[in-house]
């Protein structure tokens, strides 16, 4: 890391150091709709120039600031000239990530109004517009179209005219990411000295993302498996682009755990998610990647800490600042229980081990296994005299008699021993039959239902005739007066 002698913001001479040397908004082709969106400025002193007093403020086609670039205190202009591009110009893509972008809007600089103010500490010190907004030095919209398009650039104060400081000139500078230098003072040289043992050895061990009722529960949990001292200073944890200083020191064996307001851990990211543990040189000191599939409510913990094979795997149990405890599954309420299948917690089935007692006037039903009202036995009436009541029925009965001697049948019947019934005594006048056959006299037949079926069926004839007769009439008196002339002629 180089260390140069700086001009820093107290020591500003009143003359500034930097001003705007040329800028476009870029024009469209088939590749990119903001090609050579740019800001160039030039560097008026002849040494190396501190960038941290300087920022540029931009004002977009609506009036209202749209963004803003500022430099870090350690970075200083090595060359004349800086360009600095938008990140949505496919020129400037050699650039991506670092401090020669800017990123005002997703189409960078308006093409039709805007304004850029360069300012050297709390003072404006150059500026330029164009479109409908208003400064001292205004100049007209840019066109978008390749063949017309212009970058503005500054002219030479003899060839300047109308009290403007730039001309249109077909001019797209190439990016030189060699202008920009990171370096460190004499004076801050033992402030930002850092120590290279710093976070040495100490690993991530559990981390908390899909929080249960809020963000403020997620953590980054880190261990110290060395038998010495950890010191945390001048470390960071980074997250995607986010970094966020630690401090403290970790004892052997021990855990720290690090919360933060501004963490916002993805949940369950899509893929692989990096936590990463850095030191003041921005080296990797311990990195984990935690995967998609995190759970509600669970962490993802580092086990088998001290063996040679350690593994990572989720657990219910979260544990920030103590050994890590594996549950398979969720803590479930009162009333459930987990179901090893699908995670879930579901309702818990009673199991009825003892049995139930029933109060008096009440039994046991062993279909429900509930205590069921016993019915009250109704008596029943005696049947009355030369009555008896069947089992069968539980209704009365008449009492039959004992005697099997049934009564005599009286004079001129006798007894049916089929039906044991009394039956009136008939002559037998034939020799073979017990009773002789009476005559019967010759009588003629007569069905009214036959002689309506017939009448019904000769009505039909002659109806059908009628109607076949009517149809051909005319057919039928040709034919009779044809006969009628052959008979004439015989």
């Amino acid at each position: 890391m180089a260390v140069t002698s700086l001009v820093f913001a107290e020591e500003l001479p009143a003359t500034p150091l930097m001003r705007f040397y040329a800028i476009n908004a870029g024009y469209k082709d088939d590749n990119s709709s903001q090609n050579y969106d740019f800001i160039e400025l030039e560097r008026l002193s002849e040494s190396e120039l501190s960038l941290a007093p300087y920022r540029i403020v931009y004002t977009n086609s609506s009036g209202n600031i749209g963004g803003e670039i500022s430099f870090a205190d350690n970075l200083v202009l090595a060359t004349n000239r800086l360009v600095l591009g938008a990140s949505v110009s496919p020129q400037f893509i050699a650039a991506e990530g670092s401090v020669y972008l800017y990123n005002f809007s997703s189409s960078g600089l308006a093409s039709t109004a805007g304004k850029l103010e360069l300012y050297q500490g709390e003072n404006k010190v150059d500026e330029i517009c164009w479109g409908k907004l208003e400064c001292a030095d205004n100049y007209a919209k840019f066109a978008t179209k390749i063949e017309d398009n212009y970058s503005l650039v500054r002219c030479a104060e003899e060839s300047c005219s109308d009290s403007h400081f730039y001309e249109p000139a077909k001019y797209y500078p190439s990016i030189n990411l060699n202008s920009i230098l990171e370096v460190v003072s004499e004076r801050d040289e033992e402030v930002l000295a850092l120590d290279e043992n710093d976070c040495e050895g100490v690993i991530i061990s559990e981390l908390y993302s899909y929080y249960v009722d809020d963000a403020s529960e997620q953590f980054i949990e880190l261990y110290n498996p060395t038998p010495e001292r950890i010191s945390l200073k001048n470390c960071s944890v980074s997250y995607k682009n986010d970094i966020f200083p630690l401090s403290g020191e970790v004892e052997p064996g021990s855990y720290y755990v690090f919360k933060d307001q501004n963490l916002s851990l993805t949940k369950d990211p899509s893929s692989s998610n990096t936590v990463s543990v850095i030191n003041g040189k921005r080296d990797i000191k311990t990195q984990i990647n935690y995967p998609h599939g995190q759970k509600k409510g669970a962490s993802y913990a580092l086990f088998d800490i001290s063996s040679v094979n350690p593994f990572w795997r989720q657990t219910y149990h979260v544990t920030p600042g103590e050994a890590n405890v594996y549950q398979e599954f969720q803590t479930c309420p009162n009333g459930k229980t987990i179901n090893p299948k699908t995670g879930n917690c579901v309702k818990e089935e009673v199991t009825k081990t003892e049995t139930v007692t029933c109060p008096e006037g009440k039994y046991l039903n062993p279909l429900t296994n509930r205590c069921k009202a016993i019915e009250a036995s109704t008596s029943l009436t005696p049947c009355r005299e030369g009555y008896e009541r069947n089992p069968e029925t539980n209704r009365c009965r008449k009492i039959t008699s004992a005697s099997t001697e049934p009564t005599s049948c009286k004079e001129g019947y006798e007894r049916n021993p089929e039906t044991n019934r009394c039956r009136k005594i008939r002559e037998n006048t034939g020799e073979t039959a017990d009773y002789a056959p009476e005559p019967v006299e010759e009588q003629e037949y007569y069905n009214p239902k036959i002689f309506i079926a017939t009448t019904a069926i000769v009505v039909a004839v002659v109806t059908g005739l009628s109607y076949v007769v009517y149809q051909y009439r005319q057919e039928i008196r040709k034919a009779i007066r044809n006969l009628r002339l052959k008979l004439r002629k015989v």
